[in-house]
């Protein structure tokens, strides 16, 4: 099974860089076909100036994408099959994505913040796992946080960025696009443990002792949206749902709030029983 094929990163950039990828792929193959012509009578058959394949006869000025297909090739990445030993550590990346991390809305860097600096320094490595030791280099762990101290670990290899945007992880605020699980995580049993695990471990509200010291708040998976999104984040949760429900875990209920800040966006939470049993099974199933 194919999960990540070439055209599939190359569709990740726009119309005119598809365009030059397919330009250069027909260049290579008339080349192969016919290895005595030269860059001029090949440009002729493309109806493209000479400039430009005589730069790719002198294999400089290759286009991007292919430049980030090359790349990921070189790293055993691209076509990524479902026999990638690295794909359940892809997976738990890629659920991290959809929770404390993310990609920058200009693509700039894939992140992880969090108040626990061992858990961006984990985020960190497991990318180098994934991608080798060579992207340390793009690589920093920052301070920061309004309310108190936090981490972020942030990567600047694009590369790495176009990989997980190809997969399908969402770029931008997430409060503002619609979430969707790629389904080659949800039709896979093992990559949706590291998946959903890595998502919880960003998002979950762990419950504290009640005043009465008799019973715990809440323990829910919470998230703020606009309110055109309601739907989008409804199926979201109930995706949530049964992945719990596969592991003994109930989570029965949805909970809507208006966000007080801002009239035009939704608190959501999925609420988990909270009945000893329940409590055990997520413990040792999630």
């Amino acid at each position: 099974m194919i999960i990540l094929t070439e055209q599939d990163l190359i569709n990740t950039y726009d119309k005119r860089q598809q365009e030059q990828c397919r330009l250069y792929y027909d260049y290579s193959k008339i080349k192969k076909q016919n290895p005595k012509f030269g860059y001029k009578k090949i440009a002729k058959l493309l109806g493209q100036p000479i400039g430009k394949t005589r730069w790719w006869h002198a294999k400089k000025h290759v286009p991007v994408p292919i430049q980030t297909v090359q790349w990921l090739k070189q790293k055993g990445l691209i076509p990524l099959t479902k026999n990638n030993p690295n794909l359940s550590l892809i997976a738990k990346v890629m659920g991290t994505t959809f929770g404390d991390g993310g990609i920058f809305e200009n693509l700039n860097g894939i992140f992880l913040s969090s108040s626990e600096k061992d858990s961006v320094k984990e985020f960190g490595e497991d990318l180098k796992e994934i991608f080798g030791k060579d992207i340390e280099k793009n690589s920093r762990i920052i301070e920061g946080g309004e309310y108190g101290h936090s981490w972020c670990y942030q990567n600047t290899n694009r590369n790495v960025i176009r990989f997980f945007q190809a997969l399908g992880a969402p770029i931008g605020r997430k409060s503002k696009i619609k979430l969707k699980i790629p389904q080659w995580i949800l039709k896979d049993d093992r990559l949706q443990d590291g998946f959903f695990g890595s998502f919880f471990g960003n998002e979950i509200g762990i419950p504290k002792i009640h005043k009465d010291n008799r019973r715990t708040d809440s323990l829910d998976i919470g998230m703020v949206c606009k309110k055109e999104l309601y739907q989008n984040r409804i199926e979201f949760l109930s995706k949530i749902k049964r992945y719990l429900r596969r592991k003994n875990v109930n989570a029965d209920k949805i909970y809507t709030f208006k966000h007080k800040g801002d009239e035009n966006k939704f608190l959501m939470k999925l609420a988990i029983n909270l009945n000893f049993d329940n409590l055990m099974n997520f413990h040792k199933n999630i």
